[in-house]
């Protein structure tokens, strides 16, 4: 048998002290019969067991008040864990409950977070437990807001999510983890005709890892989608912008190798009516092989009419910097540039590309509103005197440039 989370194993405990080797969720239910004042007495056994009495007497408070209140409308309702070793997911059935509640009193800004600064990476003895959302029907007409810390989902929450909350505007999912449920089939899909703003960051798909899907794409569809930050994706996932005509501020950062020029330009495509965006990509993008732009620059998506200000890596600097040379002539409102260099150890075509004969390649091309261009580089990189020389020989009106010291990509 398995240890079980919060459970004493027979070495630790005396052999008349059975109870303390039951695990959390046993105690709690047995506490739940006794009454306040026993209850509490628990406390002096062990610090464990103190620690439980704080539960217990917390989940008390909690039942009491919702009770209390009856079902008045909900503003706000927020769970957080907030002490080490404690974890929504040690008392899920009642979390669950908690949260049908809300939402039965429609709510309209729910928070999840199995998350303790204290805890943040967990131990051998005490490894983060992701709090299973999915037990509890999620349905409302009045929910606006939900954000999501450590929580675990599948594809089919999800569905339901978007399908049952017709008036969800604004979505943040930090560290969870979303399982496929249908084997060999089937991407996790944001789609959603009401969603304004969406953010998530260092989400893991488990499903792909473990399966080795390499063609696992997070689908995003959501035409009313005003603001998109997508983080860290874990997993062996790709992107896919379907259609989000209507963002304003899109903020994308990927730390994987398994995107090519094509995908990347597919994305950059798909934002094309965005007014500040950023794009951060792997530096190492397709440095494998030798690789030409040309055939690629059609799927970008034509002027960038509206865009403002513009975040890129040296993803964009492949191919005698074509990339960047394009966005900057197809970009006639562009006011601020900021390019951000990784550390100076360049491979294949990256290093070379960006040379002074580049400057010879195209015509120079007009961006009369770009007023500063900002280089985020390591010191001694080298390839920032060459694109600097691409810039100024490129553009009719040069820009104030300035050189900033690196202090890692965010």
């Amino acid at each position: 048998m398995t240890d079980t989370p919060g459970a004493k194993s027979a070495k630790e405990m005396d052999e008349g002290d059975r109870i303390s080797g039951l695990p959390d969720k046993v105690r709690h239910h047995v506490m739940s019969f006794l009454p306040a004042r026993d209850a509490a007495r628990t406390c002096v056994l062990s610090p464990m067991w103190r620690q439980l009495w704080a539960q217990s007497s917390f989940i008390e408070f909690v039942n009491a008040l919702l009770l209390s209140r009856g079902c008045i409308p909900l503003e706000s309702f927020w769970l957080r864990a907030n002490g080490t070793g404690i974890f929504l997911e040690n008392f899920c059935d009642t979390v669950n409950m908690w949260i049908c509640y809300t939402l039965r009193s429609n709510v309209e800004e729910l928070g999840v977070d199995d998350y303790n600064q204290n805890d943040r990476f967990g131990d051998m003895k005490n490894p983060i437990e992701f709090f299973q959302l999915q037990h509890c029907p999620f349905t409302s007409s009045y929910l606006k807001k939900l954000h999501l810390c450590y929580v675990y989902i599948n594809n089919r929450f999800l569905k339901k999510l978007f399908s049952r909350c017709p008036v969800l505007e604004d979505l943040e999912m930090i560290n969870c983890e979303i399982f496929n449920t249908e084997k060999f089939g089937g991407q996790p899909e944001f789609s959603s005709a009401s969603l304004k703003s969406l953010s998530i960051k260092y989400v893991d798909f488990p499903y792909a890892r473990d399966y080795e899907m390499s063609g696992c794409y997070i689908v995003i569809n959501m035409p009313s989608l005003v603001s998109l930050h997508v983080g860290t994706l874990l997993g062996l996932t790709q992107l896919s912008l379907v259609d989000v005509q209507s963002l304003i501020t899109a903020a994308i950062v990927l730390n994987t190798s398994f995107d090519t020029f094509a995908d990347c330009c597919k994305i950059l495509g798909a934002l094309s009516n965005v007014k500040k965006l950023e794009l951060l990509f792997p530096y190492d993008l397709g440095w494998q092989y030798e690789y030409s732009m040309q055939d690629d620059t059609h799927l970008c998506g034509g002027v960038f009419t509206n865009l403002i200000t513009l975040s890129l890596s040296d993803w964009c600097l492949y191919d005698n910097c074509k990339l960047l040379l394009y966005l900057l002539e197809h970009s006639p409102n562009l006011e601020k540039l900021t390019l951000k260099l990784s550390e100076p150890c360049f491979r294949g075509n990256i290093g070379l590309s960006c040379s002074a004969a580049a400057a010879d390649s195209a015509t120079p091309f007009n961006c009369e509103k770009l007023r500063k261009v900002e280089i985020v580089c390591s010191k001694g990189n080298k390839i920032v005197g060459k694109l600097v020389t691409i810039l100024l020989t490129k553009m009719k009106s040069p820009p104030e440039i300035s050189i900033k010291p690196f202090s890692g990509v965010s």
